[in-house]
């Protein structure tokens, strides 16, 4: 249509049985024009049925009476059929009676056909046009504004007196019903009495009345809900006042608060790892170097104190071994304890010996085990899988655990925990299994929730397990389980096979000389002790000088004295084994290559990394004699060592 032709006409669909009643009617519209507005006629019902579900019509004249229909009748077929355009209802006097059921049908209007005339009917219809297109427009509004209610994520509930009269699919799906039908129509207090946790309800009604009392919002409160199948949800709970369906009306809004809580846990979690990891690397720091030089003495004198005392009794040599193996499982009980200063360091799942990662779990929970089953080891072959050591270490400690906490102690014979390792078509399948006392089949698919425990209060968090599935789904793995109250459970951990082997650094091969030449060793830690134990070890094979500063060191070498092996702490106060090092390689990057540094843990990120980086050799603490005699006698057997300043000519 062009601007110049105007608006399109009305067009009207008269219903009425009487041709003259027709041309009073036509009659009436006449002077208005066909431009602007167009009248059609039909005679009966079902006529008036099809004209107007062709959808050409804007508006509808209806007669009151035809034949044995009312045009109220006609009005309810008409609004079934899905017309829902204005309806003005003719009749041949006025009755207020009428007049009022008319106006409940949804009429438009009503008027006496005695009383038409032109300007009357025009108004009428445009009146009814007018307030039609507005009653579209709120329809339209009210059907967006639900839609966008019924697509929301958080749950709301509408109440209205005490009665529930609107639940929206998301609050119908966190109680576990499938349909609002099911809740709607409930009073609000028999509604709390089935989803408000027992602990909670109390606070959560006193709350929500003490701010209706003073017509405030209630703010969010978190309290949990019991879902239909018996899970708890913890989720958020505000409530707002408001006009629905032009009836005061609470507003709750109930917001799931699972992923929330996950992520909290998660942190929590996260940041106690990282707190024990620090705890464990500074406690594996401290231990191990008291531990190195008790056990180099004790090396010193099994070999070279009592030959000379000529002390060979069996009694002396039995105590010695005893005081050997208990500082060695010391070493060992440190090593495993520095797992966890590891386990945040690297998520990267790389190729791992899974045997060795049990090992290490079985033994941290040996105490547990020991009073209340026996432990069946049932390894396939080598197994590597893709994984981190110190996270997977924690998995199979939780589940060892677990194991042992579902099994009453005082019958270690009648109990087993049994671990099995097999591979499976590309997969490495880990199984801890107890005949302990079982879990309940209805708690099997909630174990992995956050939070949901079967331990007693004070036992459990609820977080081990939840955790136990993060980390092994992070590693592309999957777990199971199997249960059976009364027999035990089973756990199983599904990793990935790697494909190859963690790569492994080539050992360097010494240049063993024909007859091993005395070198001159430096000693740098802050440990006086570990100085006084190394020199004992090596003063027979070579001259060693035993510092406790790496600072002192520095001067020493600056003044231009050599040395063929420097065995240097890494973390000491003032001046660290990291820092003595930048200075050698910018003035002497020779003489840094003959570092060897000695770790007692390194429990800091930079220095974590440090050694990641370099390519100097390392000793562990503790260490025994004779890795430290290897590991000086093949640099030794290099050559003599650079010489300093002076003897190379300058500084």
């Amino acid at each position: 249509m062009s601007p110049e032709e105007g608006p399109l006409p009305i067009r009207v669909l008269l219903v009425e049985d009487d041709e003259d009643d027709y041309v009073l009617t036509r009659e009436a519209l006449r002077p208005i024009g066909s431009r602007r507005m167009v009248l059609e006629w039909v005679e009966t019902s079902d006529r008036a049925l099809e004209e107007l579900e062709s959808g050409r019509y804007d508006v509808c004249l209806l007669d009151y009476r035809l034949g044995s229909t009312t045009g109220l009748e006609l009005l309810a077929q008409v609004r079934q059929r899905g017309w829902h355009g204005p309806v003005i209802l003719l009749t041949a006097q006025g009755d207020d009676a009428l007049d009022h059921q008319a106006m409940r049908a949804g009429a438009a209007d009503f008027l006496e056909k005695s009383q038409l005339t032109p300007t009357l009917l025009e108004r009428s219809i445009r009146y009814a046009l007018q307030h039609a297109r507005t009653l579209e427009a709120l329809r339209r509004s009210q059907a967006s504004f639900r839609e966008l209610i019924e697509q929301l994520p958080d749950g709301i509930a509408v109440i209205q007196g005490e009665q529930l009269v609107y639940a929206n699919p998301a609050l119908v799906s966190l109680v576990g019903y499938t349909s609002a039908d099911e809740l709607v129509g409930r009073s609000i207090g028999e509604l709390e009495k089935l989803f408000v946790h027992p602990e909670d309800r109390a606070s959560l009604h006193q709350d929500i009345r003490s701010a209706l009392k003073t017509g405030r919002p209630v703010p969010p409160l978190e309290t949990r809900l019991l879902r239909k199948s018996g899970g708890i949800v913890p989720v958020e709970v505000a409530q707002t006042l408001m006009v629905f369906n032009g009836r005061p009306a609470q507003v709750r809004t109930v917001r799931d608060l699972t992923e929330r809580k996950q992520m909290q846990a998660r942190l929590l979690f996260a940041d106690r790892m990282s707190s024990l990891g620090t705890l464990a690397a500074g406690m594996a720091h401290e231990i191990n170097n008291p531990l190195a030089y008790t056990i180099a003495n004790l090396e010193h004198l099994e070999t070279e104190v009592f030959p000379r005392l000529g002390l060979a009794q069996d009694d002396i040599r039995k105590l010695l071994s005893d005081a050997q193996m208990g500082a060695w499982r010391v070493r060992d009980i440190v090593r495993q304890l520095k797992m966890f200063s590891r386990a945040e360091e690297d998520m990267r799942p790389l190729p791992l010996d899974v045997h060795r990662a049990l090992e290490t779990a079985i033994s941290m929970a040996a105490n547990e085990i020991k009073h209340r089953a026996r432990l069946v080891r049932d390894y396939a072959g080598p197994l590597m899988a893709e994984a981190d050591e110190g996270r997977l270490g924690q998995v199979f400690l939780n589940l060892l655990v677990n194991a042992a906490q579902a099994i009453p102690e005082g019958s270690v014979e009648g109990h087993e925990i049994r671990v099995t390792t097999r591979a499976r078509s590309g997969e490495v399948v880990i199984e801890v299994r107890d005949t302990g006392s079982g879990i309940p089949a209805e708690h099997l698919e909630r174990l992995f929730e956050p939070f949901f425990t079967t331990k007693p209060v004070g036992v459990g968090t609820g977080l081990g397990l939840s955790i136990c599935h993060g980390i092994v789904s992070g590693f592309g793995g999957r777990m199971e389980v199997e249960s059976q109250v009364g027999q035990g459970s089973t756990f199983r951990v599904i990793l990935r096979a790697a494909t190859e082997a963690r790569p492994v650094e080539q050992a360097r091969t010494p240049v063993v000389p024909t007859a091993p030449r005395r070198g001159r060793v430096l000693v740098v830690d802050d440990e006086p002790m570990m100085g006084v134990s190394i020199r004992r070890t090596l003063q027979r094979e070579h001259e060693v000088v035993a510092l406790t500063s790496a600072r002192e060191a520095h001067e020493l070498l600056l003044r231009g004295e050599r040395f063929d092996v420097i065995l240097c702490d890494v973390m000491m106060p003032e001046m660290s084994g990291m820092e003595l090092y930048q200075e050698l390689v910018r003035r002497y990057p020779e003489m840094a290559e003959r570092m060897v540094f000695l770790t007692g843990g390194a429990f800091t990120p930079s220095a974590r990394a440090f050694l990641d980086m370099v390519g100097n050799r390392r000793l562990d603490k503790p260490f025994s004699s004779q890795e430290l005699r290897e590991r000086v006698q093949s640099l030794v057997a290099r050559g003599p060592g650079v010489p300093g300043p002076e003897r190379a000519g300058g500084g």
